[in-house]
């Protein structure tokens, strides 16, 4: 094993000044060890955008937009009674600008298992337990539970804000 010693502190030649002289540097004009710190590189800055304002500026004119996603247990209303359909997302499309808006229920991103235009006369209603009802285009019935609080009181405040976007009475 070899050591290297950078200063004559033992009564060796100090190498210091031959290593120094390698990269141009002054002994007694430069404390030295600031010239070999480390500083690592930058890293690009992170754009604050969210997703949502990302896919907003690249869709065409008149396409909807995410507003809102999040996972849900979708229930089915078939033959007097909520039959489970699993694990799905639930999203709030829409469009400010044509005022356009659609709730959807997907299995994956070209699954789409149901879909609402929400419009004026839409019923979506909240419900205890962090559930939610509404009727679908082909007007089944849905119950949506939701993960949590948070995310059920989210979801529907988007669907809120969206039937308030449309007009006063939704």
């Amino acid at each position: 094993m070899m050591v290297c010693l950078l200063s004559g502190d033992d009564g060796m030649p100090s190498l210091w000044a031959k290593l120094a002289s390698l990269f141009g540097l002054d002994q007694e004009g430069n404390q030295g060890n600031e010239s070999f710190q480390y500083t690592a590189p930058k890293q690009p800055k992170k754009s604050f955008t969210s997703a949502a304002a990302t896919q907003k500026a690249s869709l065409p004119p008149g396409a909807l937009a995410v507003l809102f996603a999040t996972a849900v247990q979708a229930f089915r209303y078939i033959n007097g009674q909520y039959v489970k359909q699993g694990k799905l997302g639930a999203a709030v499309l829409g469009n400010h600008s044509t005022k356009e808006y659609k709730l959807l229920l997907y299995l994956s991103q070209q699954k789409q298992v149901a879909a609402a235009k929400i419009h004026l006369g839409f019923v979506f209603t909240v419900q205890p337990n962090n559930y939610c009802t509404f009727y679908d285009e082909q007007r089944q019935n849905w119950s949506l539970m939701f993960e949590s609080d948070k995310a059920s009181s989210d979801f529907c405040k988007e669907v809120s804000d969206t039937g308030a976007d449309l007009g006063p009475h939704l």
